[in-house]
């Protein structure tokens, strides 16, 4: 009798570990409402925080379904490569956090420490020098979490305009006679609905990073322009949870004061890159229907080091395989180091050679105080000949908003 109960032990103990192989994610697998589950664990081991909880969340409330697919191959953009081979050996960091030697492309090929990772982080791989997006936003309340019910949404155009680092459009590698040393020009403008119809944001990064950034709006229900500190943007932006900061996951200025620490790297399961918008629906309540790949990222630490700022540190996750340090997501810490806001980004794959506005890309922002969410999908239009220097300006801005 023991013996045959030993047996069963050992017959039972097999089964589970053979049940257990047979659920890990892996490539092929198609994870949704039925079985989500069984992988709940290692979604959560392998998901960055900016994804799990809205994606789970989805899982349970069977709106979308996540299928794991074969690790995608993505290339730089070819200008973007070429500048990185020309010019990644020659860069180093000062003692203040500066970058010297930089001209364009990633400034260094195999990271270091934090802050030479920080570094091609702020310099990652954008499709062209100057682009534009359409975007649109949809807001999602606490009660949205549960009922996938829209709050409202907002539709705007997005111009997007590098004065150095340039390795595509001409010219390059810098705009000439660039005597204030800006970095950046972006500006956002509303175009619907009409409640916020008009409201634009010019932001002018400059490359000095003891240089804070001028940051002007356009508040069109006062009729003022309002200029605001370029050294904390991290007011959400009308009614969202994604703050000017931490568009596409950072945006935030690099500053003498921060400190950087690469606290590892392994797999995690991340958005596939997407080259073309994704078939319909691909927006299910506040999730998207998205592919899956396993990829090897960086996670990488932001110290900020200043109490007037909104965060006490960020932590990010980027890609480690190929020299483009892409971004997948990151999560905020309040100044209490308290796990505040989320964003999970859904990168396009860097084709420089179609420039066409078919590609797509997204970002799900969450604050996980309020549970507020906000998804946000992007178009754009790569080498756009409108996003000149003219087009940043206020009167440029309302001329087209009209």
């Amino acid at each position: 009798m023991k013996k045959i109960f030993l047996i069963l032990l050992m017959l039972l103990c097999v089964h589970n570990l053979l049940q257990a192989q047979e659920k890990k994610i892996k490539t092929g697998i198609i994870v949704n409402k039925d079985n989500y589950q069984l992988y709940l664990k290692e979604l959560k081991d392998l998901m960055i925080p900016a994804d799990y909880t809205i994606i789970s969340n989805g899982l349970k409330n069977g709106w979308i379904t996540v299928p794991i697919v074969k690790k995608g191959d993505y290339p730089s953009p070819k200008g973007y490569a070429a500048a990185t081979a020309r010019y990644s050996g020659k860069c180093l960091t000062g003692e203040n956090n500066q970058l010297f030697g930089w001209v364009a492309g990633l400034p260094f090929q195999n990271p270091k420490n934090g802050l030479e990772l920080a570094w091609n982080v702020q310099r990652r791989a954008q499709v062209t020098d100057q682009m534009s997006f359409y975007g649109h936003e949809d807001f999602y309340s606490k009660n949205g979490m549960q009922t996938g019910n829209r709050e409202r949404n907002i539709n705007f155009h997005l111009y997007n305009l590098y004065y150095i680092g340039r390795h595509t459009v001409p010219p390059v590698p810098e705009f000439p006679n660039n005597n204030d040393g800006i970095r950046l020009k972006e500006s956002i403008l509303m175009l619907e609905p009409y409640d916020v119809k008009g409201f634009t944001m010019i932001r002018i990064s400059f490359e000095d990073i003891e240089r804070p950034d001028d940051v002007f709006s356009y508040v069109p229900a006062i009729r003022r322009l309002r200029r605001l500190t370029g050294s904390d943007v991290t007011d959400p932006m009308l009614g969202g949870d994604n703050t000017y900061d931490d568009f596409e996951v950072v945006r935030q200025k690099i500053t003498p004061k921060m400190t950087f620490k690469i606290l590892g790297y392994r797999d995690y399961l991340v958005p596939k890159h997407y080259t073309r918008k994704p078939k319909d629906p691909f927006v299910s309540h506040n999730c998207y229907q998205m592919d899956w790949e396993i990829r090897p990222l960086y996670i990488l630490q932001y110290n900020i080091n200043d109490p007037a700022y909104a965060y006490s540190k960020r932590v990010v996750y980027v890609e480690k395989e190929k020299p483009t340090a892409d971004l997948y997501g990151g999560e905020c810490y309040d100044q209490k180091g308290r796990f505040w806001r989320t964003c999970g980004l859904i990168p396009h794959a860097k084709d420089s050679k179609t420039f066409d506005a078919n590609c797509w890309y997204g970002c799900l922002y969450m604050d996980h105080i309020s549970r507020h969410t906000t998804l946000l999908d992007m178009y754009p239009v790569f080498a756009d000949p409108e996003a000149t220097p003219e087009a940043f300006s206020i009167r440029h801005l309302l001329k087209e908003a009209r």
